[in-house]
């Protein structure tokens, strides 16, 4: 149990009101944004770096994206963005003649101070308040026989990007995998491969910037890509301004709602369009979030939302899809961890377990929708000059398979992504 309580003490980066141990770290070690994207002429270092950053961040992302959709029957949640985080801290402690690989295979720039201001601005992105709580935990646990390199210790935890603990793994992996299942909340049998493993967790809820009415929620069928009912769902509806999006070359349309204070977050839903099976658009869905972005515009007229109410968990081991991505030294090549510890860890296992809530409640009311002549003559424009438009239309009904991601706005970095396909059955 003392075992457990150390876990719970390191692991944990982010509470609902706060950033806990780690967050206090980064707190003490990094610079504002302002300081992140600003940029003299003569420093190379000093460049404004986000535009790099959401490059990298979405190369990554997309391929992962697709691996992890094809294992998991179009029904999942994950966290790419602590998945980059984790195997980042792992890339500073590989040994040079590989490291530049290792920082290649993870869209990361080779330059050490620009790297240092992508850490800095990815560590920022989740941040718990009321009206949003993030429930992160992100550990690399070894073996208590390996000696870890002090320097490198030092660098990772200073800047949050991951927590080091040891564990009985050899002399007791029985024990030590029920406590890490306990801590986890996971089914999952941990079968130690390795003298180490990467973990982590996520818990989200929050709040919609504006609320659903609850007096709206009702049950609803929910259909296969077919147009098969196989299930129900509790629907949420709204009338509201919302920004749009048709997006053809994914042969979808997207709906972007706010999350939070300001719209501190954004949530992206997105269903199909005509016949297709949405499964089809997983390889480009994160890969073309920041073009998405650009595609959506304000509806003219309230547009009629139905999206269902759920709660969904996923936890699985992420090593099978990110070696699918060619993503291999971590786990077998001793000189893709060599300065992280001796022996050099490597971590046989990438458990992740996400779970997020997805409710009416909302920062500010609901607001009412506007009648009379005026939306009436307005509504007749939006369809006869806007694509966008004629092919949304306006209603946005997530009663079959659709995709939905949750992105701090400023720097639109993923922080969860899944798919939902699977009511509850009748």
């Amino acid at each position: 149990m003392k075992f457990l309580v150390v876990i719970v003490t390191l692991c944990v980066a982010h509470g609902i009101h706060g950033q806990g141990l780690i967050g206090s770290l980064v707190g003490g070690a990094t610079n504002v944004i302002g300081n992140i994207l600003g940029g003299g002429r003569n420093d190379p270092c000093s460049r404004n770096v986000i535009e790099d950053y959401r490059e990298a961040q979405s190369h990554f992302f997309k391929t992962l994206y697709a691996k992890v959709a094809a294992r998991s029957d179009n029904h999942f949640v994950f966290s790419p963005i602590t998945i980059w985080l984790s195997l980042s801290a792992l890339a500073e402690g590989a040994e040079p003649i590989v490291q530049s690989q290792v920082l290649t295979s993870l869209s990361l720039p080779q330059e050490k101070c620009i790297r240092n201001k992508f850490y800095e601005i990815a560590l920022r992105v989740e941040e718990s308040g009321r009206d949003v709580s993030f429930e992160r935990r992100r550990c690399l646990v070894i073996d208590e026989f390996l000696e870890v390199n002090p320097t490198w210790s030092k660098y990772v935890t200073n800047y949050g990007l991951l927590a080091v603990v040891a564990a009985p793994i050899k002399s007791s992996p029985e024990a030590t995998s029920e406590r890490l299942k306990k801590f986890l909340e996971t089914r999952f049998d941990i079968n130690f491969k390795g003298n180490s493993i990467l973990i982590d967790r996520l818990d989200y809820e929050g709040l919609w910037s504006t609320a659903f009415d609850d007096s709206n929620t009702y049950k609803a069928p929910f259909y296969n890509d077919l147009g098969v009912q196989i299930g129900t769902v509790d629907m949420m509806k709204a009338k509201k301004y919302v920004r749009v999006a048709h997006v053809p070359f994914m042969h979808t349309k997207v709906l972007e709602l706010p999350v939070g204070f300001k719209g501190r977050y954004t949530m992206l839903i997105v269903v199909g369009t005509g016949n297709n099976i949405l499964k089809n658009a997983f390889e480009l869905f994160l890969g073309s979030i920041f073009k998405v972005f650009s595609l959506l515009q304000m509806s003219l007229v309230p547009v009629e939302i139905e999206v269902p109410k759920f709660t969904m968990s996923s936890e699985f081991d992420v090593r099978i899809a990110l070696e699918e991505i060619g993503i291999n030294g971590f786990w077998n090549d001793p000189a893709a961890t060599g300065y992280v510890s001796k022996p050099a860890a490597l971590p046989g296992n990438f458990i992740q377990h996400t779970s997020v809530k997805i409710d009416s409640g909302g920062v500010d009311p609901v607001s009412p929708s506007k009648g009379g002549l005026l939306p009436g003559l307005v509504d007749l424009a939006a369809n006869t000059a806007s694509d966008v438009a004629s092919a949304v239309g306006h209603n946005f009904v997530a009663n079959r398979p659709f995709m939905y991601a949750l992105l701090e706005t400023k720097t639109q970095t993923c922080i969860f992504a899944g798919a939902f396909a699977r009511p509850t059955v009748q």
